[in-house]
């Protein structure tokens, strides 16, 4: 399904950005669990040249400011593709750290979403309180050691802080 008009837009694993017929000109991939997790395959298995980018619920409001300021840079719309890193289950930690990434886009302007996105919007607004501890006592995280940090929304962070793989 061709879905240009929505700028932001979320899917489940590669597979997902394969099936959407969309080149993005930013790709965020989502692991809310670990702010340092490797990208578990090669970039260009990405849509066209898109800027690769990777997420946490950690980082998640300085990776929605740099694609801000990319927007700003490009002097254009840009669309934003964002990656569950888990295309196996309804990863509700993925989805929540998504969620973060969207509501601070949306404060920003970028705020044309496609249903999935806001789902994911909807759901880390109502729940952001409990986000944190969400995460953590999610399937997904049962069987890693998480550190306290990555369980904070860290909002010191900036732009310059953000993992750009492309």
């Amino acid at each position: 399904m061709n879905r240009p008009h929505y700028q932001v837009m979320c899917t489940w694993g590669l597979s997902g950005s394969q099936r959407l017929s969309v080149n993005p000109d930013v790709v965020i991939w989502v692991n809310a669990l670990s702010q340092s997790a490797p990208l578990p395959l090669q970039l260009d298995s990405f849509p066209g040249d898109s800027k690769v980018l990777v997420g946490s619920y950690f980082d998640a409001f300085a990776v929605a400011d740099w694609v801000a300021n990319y927007q700003l840079e490009q002097q254009r719309r840009v669309i934003v593709l964002i990656v569950y890193s888990d295309a196996e289950t309804h990863n509700v930690a993925d989805e929540l750290a998504a969620g973060a990434i969207i509501e601070r886009l949306a404060q920003q302007g970028l705020d044309a979403m496609s249903p999935e996105a806001a789902v994911a919007n909807a759901a880390f607004s109502q729940l952001r309180n409990a986000a944190a501890h969400l995460i953590a006592a999610s399937e997904q995280a049962q069987n890693i050691t998480l550190r306290d940090d990555e369980l904070v929304l860290n909002e010191s962070l900036t732009s310059a802080d953000v993992r750009v793989l492309r």
